[in-house]
């Protein structure tokens, strides 16, 4: 019987079997490949006669595939009759012959082991959590393959390990559970610094506890004594460690098209929770670099999706959503809701859940009014969350975003990204928006900076970025009476003032030495020169739009010298030199009607298509 429910606002499927409907429980297992799964059991401990109980995670092995014909679940809670047992982190084989062996290994020993449990009933949950394949299990006959993996796994991540197997010593042979962590491994051995072991079947002998704890690094293997001759081995990545806190990592990315190159060495990352805007004109790459990630565009270099290679596009997939400019992943004769089944069900999600949780995302969005209307009928920015709604349909951890906000009015992008902000905080997606609105950028944890011309410029937080311009991210702010061309040279040519960036009647001049001696220096000289102040402020915060004025200017610049390209190292060589001296053109400031001095318009008109490298 299949059923689903919600309990604290958490929504979950459950399916109950009986131990003759082994063949259904293992094809509803099947089914749900991609989703962790809990089971109960309930039955008889046979030793005993006693009432059983227990629950647990359904095992996979390193695919995300269960055993043929059998099922191994790691309980982590079970009684006996009345009384709790020390039954968390037994692993339990379930197959067709119904009884289930808690643990038994063909060993000649003194002690005969005879726990086996007749299973009644078995209840499957599944909470739509998705399978990051953080817990890896192997069997006896699969020792190999452990190794294996755990050599390979080792150099990246702090792997813990849970072994349940039985020691063998000269004079004697205990069975035991270990968990630990992997220190190393060779041909044969897998090595562990242990935390806990001791005899399931004794768990609270002091005696067999200090015996086998008593050196902090003990050896697995299949053969030797004062070694664990493993039954199961179950390795786990936590979520604390460093590595698997790294969402994206994108190493040395370069795209080619035809033998031109397209983008070259473009490298960041982006952590869990994290923000990450890609910003910069059209044809500068961002949306190439976006195809590379998402698997639509060949390329050389290192993309990897929570320490999966990107070129496995089928096994990233789950854990991404996808949100394109052209709006073009809805139907538009659909529904929000209609669209959200028709999409979400590529996931393997039921339509009750995707209807269920589809709601609770568009109320989230705010669009919950229109959930029943078509797509056609609904607004610019009604239709953008629709789409972002569809996106997130099922639980991804991660969501791009190109160019959201592109058509809507400034009030509408704020109020987008208000939900943007919702999506990141309550839901725990990490975001990947691609903009080419420099104010955005204030939203974002991290940005990768693309310019035409060069490419991949730079990668940094908004702060980082502001600091590596002359006075570190602050500037003197002269407000004139009245403001010319004449005055603002003047400024200019104040001895130590590196830049001058004027955004209507404010001008911000940029200077490594204090706002207090460039300050004096400006009353003067516009004192002498008969221009009226209107007031100073010291200390100004610049923004983006300053930043990319700064570095727009310094590309024109050198382009005037005779350079028809400029090189990311050359670019950064001339930010770090000091009194430039720039002749900037004037432009419209983004979203304002202030003029700024901006050597390159970013084009809120052109899309991506074709060979464009937008």
């Amino acid at each position: 019987m299949n059923s689903h429910s919600t309990k604290d606002d958490i929504i979950y499927e459950e399916a109950t079997f009986g131990a003759s409907q082994f063949k259904d429980m293992i094809e509803w297992i099947k089914n749900r490949k991609g989703f962790e799964l809990e089971c109960k059991v309930t039955g008889e401990w046979s030793s005993s006669k006693d009432f059983f109980k227990g629950s647990g995670f359904i095992l996979k092995d390193p695919s995300g595939n269960i055993r043929e014909n059998t099922i191994y679940v790691i309980l982590h809670e079970g009684d006996i009759g009345k009384e709790d047992i020390l039954i968390g982190r037994r692993i339990i084989e379930i197959n067709k012959s119904r009884k289930i062996k808690p643990f038994q290994y063909e060993v000649e020993t003194q002690q005969k082991i005879f726990e086996i449990i007749e299973p009644n009933v078995f209840v499957l949950r599944n909470f739509f959590k998705k399978d990051l394949q953080n817990r890896i299990f192997f069997r006896n006959s699969e020792f190999d393959q452990a190794l294996s993996w755990a050599k390979a796994f080792i150099k990246k991540y702090e792997i813990s390990v849970y072994v349940e197997g039985i020691i063998i010593a000269r004079d004697r042979q205990i069975p035991c559970i270990v968990t630990g962590t992997v220190k190393s491994t060779d041909e044969n051995n897998l090595y562990i610094n242990l935390w806990d072991a001791f005899n399931p079947h004794d768990p609270l002998n002091d005696d067999t506890k200090e015996w086998l704890t008593r050196n902090w690094t003990i050896q697995v293997s299949q053969t030797g004594v004062n070694k664990i001759h493993p039954k199961y081995i179950l390795f786990e990545i936590g979520e604390e460690l460093s590595l698997s806190r790294n969402v994206l990592t994108v190493e040395k990315l370069s795209v080619e098209i035809n033998g031109r190159t397209i983008i070259e060495n473009v490298n960041f990352n982006i952590l869990k929770g994290e923000i990450l805007g890609i910003i910069g004109e059209s044809g500068a790459g961002k949306s190439t670099t976006l195809k590379a990630i998402l698997g639509e565009m060949p390329y050389k270099g290192k993309i990897q999706v929570f320490g999966i290679d990107a070129h496995n596009t089928k096994d990233i997939a789950p854990f991404l959503g996808y949100v394109p400019q052209d709006l073009s992943r809805m139907y538009a004769n659909f529904n929000c809701l209609e669209n959200i089944v028709a999409f979400g069900r590529q996931f393997g999600v039921p339509d009750d859940i995707l209807i269920q949780r589809g709601k609770k995302i568009l109320k989230d969005l705010g669009i919950d009014h229109v959930a029943n209307q078509i797509i056609s009928s609904l607004s610019g920015g009604q239709k953008r969350r629709a789409s972002i709604a569809i996106a997130m349909v099922h639980n991804p951890y991660l969501l791009f975003l190109d160019e959201p906000t592109s058509g809507l009015d400034p009030l509408a992008r704020y109020e987008l990204w208000d939900y943007l902000d919702i999506i990141n905080k309550e839901y725990g997606i990490t975001l990947v928006v691609i903009s080419h609105y420099l104010d955005e950028i204030e939203y974002c944890d991290k940005t990768c900076i693309f310019l035409r011309g060069i490419g991949f410029f730079e990668f940094n937080t908004p702060e980082g970025l502001k600091k590596t311009l002359p006075g570190k991210g602050l500037a003197l702010e002269v407000t004139l009476d009245k403001v010319n061309v004449k005055s603002v040279d003047i400024l200019r040519n104040i001895e130590d003032v590196q830049f001058v960036i004027q955004r209507g009647e404010r001008i911000r001049l940029l200077s490594n030495k204090p706002s207090e001696v460039i300050a004096k220096r400006v009353i003067k000289t516009l004192e002498e020169k008969n221009i009226k102040i209107h007031s100073l402020s010291y200390k100004v915060s610049i923004d983006m739009v300053d930043y990319f004025t700064y570095i727009s200017v310094l590309h024109q610049e050198k382009i005037k010298t005779g350079s028809e390209r400029l090189s990311k190292r050359e670019m950064k060589e001339e930010m770090a030199k000091q009194g430039q001296n720039l002749e900037p053109a004037v432009a419209q400031g983004e979203d304002s009607k202030e003029k700024v001095h901006i050597s390159v318009e970013l084009d809120t008109n052109k899309k991506d298509n074709g060979g464009n490298t937008n």
